[in-house]
């Protein structure tokens, strides 16, 4: 059996262990190949992206109301319950409504008739005035009363059509495709005409709030292309454009209020979260390199570009980040060939060995 050695060698050979690792793993090599892969220069088109997070509203709230008096003889639907633009919500008792719609065909019929009536008679005096056999304020008296006639019949159809209208008001409808966010009636409640029956949430017209910090407000402006995401419901982005941003600035947080209406995609909820990617501007190709191939130096962001077995550090001004590339703003004119994998163990003039 090996003697046990003492803590105190114990704990130096530790340290030097310790040690070896730190100063191979993150000092650069020197004197020695180190294996790297490489890639060529990426060209890609580059958003610049302004990111907050808001809250879904609905961008109407809209009220059912009784448009007839009378006592309600049915209700269809109740709290939290979806609907269609135009599916009947309750019924109010319609029978007296049905025999004025009668009372007032009955009438324009009645003057139909008279009116027909009168028409024969006027064209039989037209024709005795011709053979001058009637004296022509006879004449006149029929043509006057064929005239009153017709204005009375014009008032019937009116009649009839409000009294149609008014039938047809015995059922409260949805506006829009909504939810019954209340109800306020139940069956045998007699409702006098603009009683509130249905307090409704728009689901299908929805509206983004959305807070950025003030000092972004510049880069912002009506039109520009927006990314909404939700974590309340699955499936791709909504694409949609910011519709408005609102002039005063929040106090309490120093934001300001960007609006953008779009349509409910089809599973998106009023008060859940929203994730806005503001899209300020694009660049177009612009010169990429993997994230990993930028190493943080003294002297700033490095990346080791290879010149046939050695490579020679290059400095470089990062900008935008899009996924695991990075925009490179000064620093490399595209036609480079870059290490990708090993850059954090190299210096200018190390020398290297490219592994597929």
């Amino acid at each position: 059996m090996l003697p046990t050695p003492p803590p105190r060698a114990l704990r130096q050979l530790l340290l030097a262990v310790c040690a070896l690792l730190f100063t191979s793993t993150d000092a650069p090599a020197q004197g020695r190949v180190i294996r790297v892969t490489t890639t060529e220069i990426n060209r890609m088109n580059v958003e610049q992206i302004e990111t907050a997070v808001g809250i879904i509203q609905s961008r109407r709230s809209p009220q059912v109301a009784a448009q007839v008096a009378g006592e309600v003889v049915a209700v269809l639907v109740d709290e939290g319950q979806g609907v269609e633009a135009g599916e009947v919500l309750a019924r109010i008792d319609s029978e007296q409504y049905r025999l004025a719609k009668k009372a007032s065909q009955a009438e324009m019929r009645r003057l139909e008739a008279l009116l027909a009536q009168k028409k024969r008679e006027f064209e039989r005096s037209q024709q005795l005035f011709a053979n001058k056999l009637i004296a022509q304020d006879l004449l006149e008296n029929v043509e006057g009363d064929l005239a009153a006639l017709t204005e009375q019949l014009s008032g019937a159809n009116t009649q009839v059509a409000d009294s149609q209208r008014r039938l047809a008001e015995t059922e409260l409808v949805a506006p829009v495709r909504a939810e019954i966010g209340l109800r306020q009636i139940d069956v045998g409640d007699y409702l006098q005409t603009g009683t509130i029956a249905f307090d409704l949430i728009d689901v299908e017209n929805l509206r983004a709030r959305l807070p950025f910090p003030e000092y972004r407000a510049p880069f912002l402006r009506p039109g520009l292309s927006v990314r909404l995401s939700s974590p309340a419901s699955a499936g791709a982005p909504v694409v949609a454009k910011i519709t408005d941003i609102r002039p005063s600035i929040n106090p309490a947080n120093r934001s300001v209020a960007v609006i953008i209406d779009f349509i409910n995609p089809g599973n998106w909820r009023p008060g859940a979260s929203v994730r806005a990617e503001v899209v300020v501007e694009t660049r177009e190709e612009v010169i990429m390199v993997p994230q990993v191939s930028i190493v943080r130096r003294p002297a700033g962001d490095v990346v080791y570009v290879l010149n046939g077995k050695t490579v020679t550090e290059q400095q470089i001004e990062r900008g935008q980040r899009s996924g695991r590339f990075v925009e490179i703003r000064s620093g490399l004119n595209g036609s480079e060939i870059v290490i990708v994998d090993g850059a954090g163990f190299l210096t200018g003039g190390s020398e290297v060995s490219v592994i597929e």
